[in-house]
């Protein structure tokens, strides 16, 4: 699915191409959904994002082999439970 090798390559092309065509990253730079440390918050978004589109849950890609490549799942919850985060 994803590796830290590719961290761009997350959705699929079509999605990507919408992405960058409306900005999103930007726009989430932009309300202040920001990072310090760690996986950044364009990429957390666009993991969490395209998980809805290979109909999987977050539970289930944990369970999976590839689990050491993804990031640990509170940094993950902590993104979706926090409008802005900002963490040092």
């Amino acid at each position: 699915m994803i590796t830290n090798n590719d961290l761009n390559k997350q959705l699929p092309n079509e999605l990507n191409v919408i992405f960058k065509e409306l900005k999103v990253l930007q726009h989430l730079r932009n309300a202040g959904i920001t990072k310090a440390l760690g996986f950044s918050s364009g990429y957390l978004f666009q993991l969490v994002f395209g998980l809805i589109f290979r109909n999987k849950n977050w539970f289930r890609t944990l369970e999976s082999k590839k689990s050491h490549d993804f990031p640990a799942k509170d940094a993950v919850y902590r993104f979706m439970n926090h409008s802005t985060i900002q963490l040092a």
